[in-house]
């Protein structure tokens, strides 16, 4: 596991990232707490090695998503 002030930010970072995906595909305001929750616990609870890949695969997967929203804004 990561140094755990970092992996709570970085933890953080992401499940506000994916509550954002999720509002995107009409989550209404009233299920985002329960949402942020839900999405927080499956990170937490999964083994060091799958959480690891799991947010390898975050960072990646969102990265690429807000670059090509940021390139499409730009044309």
């Amino acid at each position: 596991m990561m140094n755990i002030s970092n992996d709570i930010l970085t933890l953080a970072a992401l499940v506000t990232a994916y509550v954002g995906v999720a509002k995107g595909f009409g989550l209404k305001d009233r299920w985002i707490n329960l949402a942020a929750v839900l999405i927080a616990a499956v990170f937490v609870l999964v083994p060091d090695w799958i959480q690891g890949k799991m947010i390898l695969i975050s960072i990646i997967g969102l990265s690429a998503t807000g670059a090509y929203q940021f390139a499409k804004n730009k044309e």
